[in-house]
């Protein structure tokens, strides 16, 4: 071979994982006996390597480079499976154009001279990073910006690196967290606190991580950090350190002293010591979340004394005057569950009885010293958090989920509550005992529980999980709040006096959601199926603000933000959505709704997705949702099922679900379907059903209990065994709720679970019809998910490949995910795949 043409390179290609001997496309090549058997072993590595990890064909590449002296590289492309159907790469190039627009993670709003200033954090999938990139828009919002309809926006600030991100309320300030390894820190080092103002940074506070661990930013026990009022310190959440290290063995010995001695000795090494509880699904590791004060004069931080024992605590304000800390406590024991021994899971989990404290500040220096908090909730009251403060200081609002801390239920109907804090504070000043509950006033209930709305326009109950930061409009009368209203979210605003509630954006099929308050000014979002977001505002005139009926919003248009990428922009302008009222055909008779979706370009009678949502005490509102809207947008209609026990729709049909799931629920499904073939949406021979967690329970419930009806499975952590799940989840309460109902299933749940239950568990469980299925079932894992371990699926998995005549079936097991499946690879992979597998069996 000539010089030229050997630096040209030479490339084969090999279809077959086998080990390769390159002799014979060496040949021509002068190297050496020693280099050539370097390659030879390095190359035979590499292939083995491959061979072992593949489960599926390679075509692997080895390409020789331009100078003999370079070993050659190998490179790996998969081969497109001969089954995967033509187009998925247009398919994967769709879902790409979905994956990058971004969505409106919070939004602050700022006093100004003219009006308000906003500043908004977005979110947006970073594929290759398999992370969210995070970042900042702000612009102002007066009158004219109102007239014009159109914002002037900043260019977006990158949040890399940043744990956190928290102004304070003038706007002058900011708090942001980043990792230790983001300033120079070194192992010893938990988090840098960044203290900016308008100009600088004006402090850089490492803080040792023996003062406190990793900071709590999960949305509960943590939201950014409570700035007191005249912005001298703030609160945040973050781990208790670590109390005792693990044991350590062999190493130098120890002096007389208890330290080690000095010199030359063998080398030792710790242990592991004993197991740490902690709260289960995506608190895995992490010790309880503790208080801890930053005071801004001297940059010191400390961690807030006087806690309840054995509790973890989170969700701190300031009160009005900066002198008192209020705070919620969880008692690590479930007062409600007393039988079960371990901490239970709190993700989603509402029914974990939890209270609110309150300490003096500031707390005396000496560790020890400060009087314990005292309770502001009596102990009749099992539930109360989200607490805030009405801007003239009087009163102190919070949420209760009492309705299912007494049911069981891990979701049910709060109520607002409010305490009047001019009673409170005096006795928080002079308290020296955290028994004094007695002399304190009882909570007043705002907004009660909704039993049983009379009509689909009625006010069905206050479903919000947490209340806005600063949900007080104009004045101390008016609070306002996002609360799901059937199968939408809405805004509403709530009269703290009289308890009235209204809806004060439109009913117009749409969800709307609260995005920031200042004063007299509101930031909402309208979305759909078809439309991620639209910004609205709203100025409340000073003598309309007990008037909320009469309030307006104004288009407000942001710049390139709501742009859609060309590939999809005709495609979403085509969805539309119809919501369904649909009358159950077993047991109470409380009416549901199903959300049906489509592209109405594509005309009737669509091949179709039954999709049931998780919980089963939640619910699918009519918005956009990434992962749906690819379906829809790839020719699917899609419908969602609100089925009695989802929330929004009273406390009574939500209660009527535990007991009867795998029953009610399941009938509900199909009653919807029917519904849908009947308005001429879906074709009834080209069905399939998709669910992930409760949803995957009913999806895989479906192809068991109706075999013919459905063409394929596709199921995300489902629930497929609870007889078995029941020893493994982090949630083992939920299994006796769901199977027996609130009064019987307490009862169980402490002498539980024995034979009888395992037997009805797995009777009400998909695994019974496991031997009718027939429809080809595609199963996605998480294999660190604490909540459906992932034993479950592959178990139920495994039984249908048993079977001679089993259906086709398919698993991927994602091994860093846990219950979501959110991370953006797994979520882009997971809907891919999905839409391969739909295609296939469905279209």
């Amino acid at each position: 071979m000539s010089k030229a043409s050997w630096k040209s390179g030479l490339r084969t290609e090999i279809a077959s994982p086998a080990l390769i001997k390159l002799s014979n496309y060496l040949q021509f090549a002068s190297i050496s006996q020693q280099k050539l058997q370097s390659i030879l072993i390095d190359n035979q590595k590499a292939l083995l390597k491959l061979s072992r990890k593949s489960q599926s064909t390679h075509r692997y590449t080895i390409k020789m480079q331009a100078e003999p002296s370079d070993a050659p590289i190998l490179t790996t492309a998969p081969i497109k499976p001969s089954e995967t159907p033509d187009g998925i790469e247009d398919s994967a190039a769709l879902l790409q154009s979905f994956a990058s627009i971004p969505s409106l993670a919070k939004a602050w709003a700022f006093p100004s001279t003219d009006g308000v200033r906003i500043s908004i954090q977005h979110s947006q999938r970073n594929l290759p990073a398999n992370a969210q990139r995070k970042f900042l828009t702000h612009f102002s919002l007066n009158e004219a910006v109102l007239e014009h309809g159109e914002a002037d926006t900043s260019l977006p600030l990158d949040l890399r690196d940043a744990l956190m991100v928290s102004p304070s309320p003038s706007g002058k300030h900011m708090l942001i967290v980043r990792p230790a390894s983001a300033g120079n820190g070194n192992k010893d080092t938990s988090a840098i606190l960044e203290i900016w103002d308008r100009s600088r940074v004006l402090q850089e506070i490492h803080v040792p991580c023996s003062l406190h661990g990793s900071m709590y930013n999960d949305g509960w026990f943590g939201s950014g950090a409570a700035w007191s009022p005249d912005e001298t310190r703030l609160a945040y959440v973050a781990e208790m350190p670590v109390l005792s290290k693990a044991p350590e063995f062999g190493g130098a010995q120890k002096g007389p002293d208890g330290k080690k001695m000095e010199g030359a000795g063998p080398k030792g090494w710790r242990g592991i010591g004993e197991f740490q509880e902690d709260w289960g699904e995506l608190n895995t590791g992490k010790r309880a979340p503790a208080l801890f004060v930053l005071e801004l004069s001297s940059g010191q931080v400390a961690e807030v004394q006087g806690m309840p024992e054995n509790a973890s605590v989170g969700q701190p304000q300031w009160s009005p005057d900066g002198q008192a800390l209020v705070f919620v406590a969880w008692k690590h024991a479930a007062s409600n569950f007393p039988d079960f021994p371990q901490r239970l899971g709190i993700v989603f989990c509402f029914n974990r009885p939890c209270a609110l404290h309150a300490v003096a500040w500031p707390q005396p220096p000496e560790r020890g010293s400060a009087p314990p908090a005292i309770r502001l909730t009596p102990p009749s009251l099992q539930s109360s958090f989200s607490p805030r403060f009405s801007p003239d200081g009087k009163v102190l609002v919070m949420l209760s989920q009492v309705a299912a801390v007494e049911s069981g239920a891990h979701a049910a109907t709060p109520t607002l509550l409010a305490l009047p804090w001019e009673d409170v504070a005096p006795v928080i000043a002079i308290a020296t005992s955290s028994s004094i509950f007695t002399s304190l006033p009882q909570p007043r209930r705002i907004v009660d529980i909704v039993w049983r709305p009379s009509d689909v326009e009625s006010f069905p109950g206050l479903y919000c999980n947490v209340l806005p930061e600063q949900p007080f409009v104009g004045s101390s009368k008016t609070l306002v709040s996002t609360v799901q209203w059937r199968s939408n979210f809405a805004v509403v605003a709530i009269d703290v006096e009289t308890g009235d509630v209204t809806r004060i954006t439109p009913n117009n099929g749409s969800s709307w959601s609260l995005l920031a308050v200042q004063q007299d000014w509101m930031l909402v979002t309208e979305s759909h199926p078809g439309q991620p977001f639209k910004l609205f505002a709203c100025h409340v005139a000073e003598s309309q603000r007990s008037q909320p009926h009469t309030w307006s919003w104004s288009r407000l248009v942001l710049p390139d933000t709501e742009n859609l990428p060309d590939k999809i922009s005709h495609i979403m302008g085509q969805i539309e959505t119809r919501t369904l009222q649909i009358n159950p055909t077993t047991g109470e008779q409380f009416p549901f709704e199903a959300v049906m979706i489509r592209r109405k370009d594509l005309g009737n009678n669509l091949p179709t997705v039954l999709t049931p949502h998780g919980g089963p005490h939640t619910a699918y509102p009519a918005q956009y949702f990434m992962p749906l809207s690819f379906l829809v947008a790839s020719g699917y209609c899609v419908i969602l099922v609100n089925y009695r026990g989802s929330t929004g729709f009273g406390e009574s049909a939500l209660q009527s679900l535990p007991g009867s799931i795998g029953t009610n629920d399941v009938a509900d499904c199909m009653a919807a379907l029917t519904a849908a073939i009947g308005h001429g949406w879906a074709d009834s021979t080209k069905v399939a059903a998709v669910g992930g967690s409760h949803g995957g329970f009913l999806s895989s419930h479906l192809v068991g209990q109706h075999p013919d009806a459905f063409c394929a499975a596709v199921l995300r952590n489902p629930v497929c065994n609870i007889s078995l799940m029941v020893h493994l989840s982090d949630i083992p309460d939920w299994c006796f709720i769901e199977c027996y109902g609130s009064e019987k299933g307490r009862e169980k749940a402490g002498s539980g679970p024995a034979a009888e239950d395992i037997e009805k568990m797995y009777q009400m469980s998909p695994i019974s019809h496991v031997d009718k299925v027939k429809a080809p079932v595609l199963m996605m894992l998480g294999a660190v998910d604490r909540r459906v371990p992932y034993d479950d699926g592959k178990r139920y998995l495994e039984r249908l490949k048993r079977r001679a005549d089993g259906p086709e079936t398919r698993l991927t097991v994602f091994p860093q995910d846990a219950h979501g499946l959110d991370k953006p690879q797994t979520e882009f992979e997971q809907w891919v795949t999905a839409l391969w597998w739909l295609d296939k069996h469905v279209k």
